[in-house]
């Protein structure tokens, strides 16, 4: 599958750090994982990108990424 990347959150790299580890534990864990994780952080806007928007395609392209390695 292939994920165009948009934007990537260069200049919050905080932000760029929850995507990326979330990645991991979502391609170790499965979808459920990031089901638990957007009911529990649905009110975080760190967590918006999990509901689509600006880094909605970069999550998803990390967490293929992750998946293939």
């Amino acid at each position: 599958m292939l994920y165009m990347i948009e934007r990537l959150p260069t200049k919050d790299q905080e932000l760029k750090n929850i995507i990326d580890k979330l990645a991991q534990f979502v391609a170790r864990n499965g979808p459920e994982f990031e089901q638990m994780t957007k009911t529990k952080q649905k009110d975080n806007p760190k967590f918006s990108f999990l509901f689509g928007g600006e880094y909605f395609n970069y999550y998803q392209y990390k967490v293929t990424t992750e998946q293939a390695s």
